[in-house]
């Protein structure tokens, strides 16, 4: 009989130590940010923005031209090249890759392609639209772990560094 209280207390334990591991670890990991369906395919141009997530750089002319990832490209007067001014921000939701040709920027607007005449870059002219000629982005450019993708929430326009409960996708 005096085992009985012994074995008692060890199974408790046991079984307290069981619970812990039930339990979900937040992990470091990529979670999706989508776009809401209206807007999302707009271009829009303004004088300014700040720069918060620099991507590609690409030089062309006297300009250099700065992808904020996800949000646009920043054209800059570069003709002094220790004191580049900006000249326009065009918004872009998704964009995270441009390239130039005979003063048209080609980019990426989530799944499509936008064109936009940059002859005056202090405002820049969109001009055409090229659409689902991309894949839609299912995981971050990044490896690790990340939240899957769900298409009833909209189009992927970027990934953000994010506490992830026990994600199911891994790249």
């Amino acid at each position: 009989m005096k085992k009985t209280p012994v074995v008692l207390a060890l199974l408790c334990s046991v079984g307290f130590m069981t619970s812990c591991d039930k339990e979900k670890k937040k992990v470091d990991g990529w979670k999706p940010i989508y776009a809401s369906e209206s807007g999302a395919d707009q271009v829009t141009v303004s004088d300014s923005e700040p720069l918060n997530n620099p991507g590609r750089i690409y030089v062309y002319e006297d300009y250099l031209m700065v992808n904020d990832q996800g949000k646009g490209i920043h054209i800059y007067d570069n003709s002094d090249q220790s004191n580049p001014q900006e000249l326009s921000f065009i918004g872009i939701q998704g964009n995270l890759d441009f390239s130039v040709k005979d003063n048209m920027i080609y980019a990426d607007n989530i799944t499509d392609m936008v064109i936009v005449d940059i002859s005056n870059p202090s405002q820049p002219e969109y001009k055409n639209r090229i659409e689902n000629i991309f894949p839609v982005q299912q995981f971050p450019d990044e490896f690790g772990p990340f939240e899957c993708v769900d298409a009833s929430k909209g189009k992927v326009v970027g990934w953000e560094k994010a506490k992830l409960d026990d994600p199911k996708c891994s790249r």
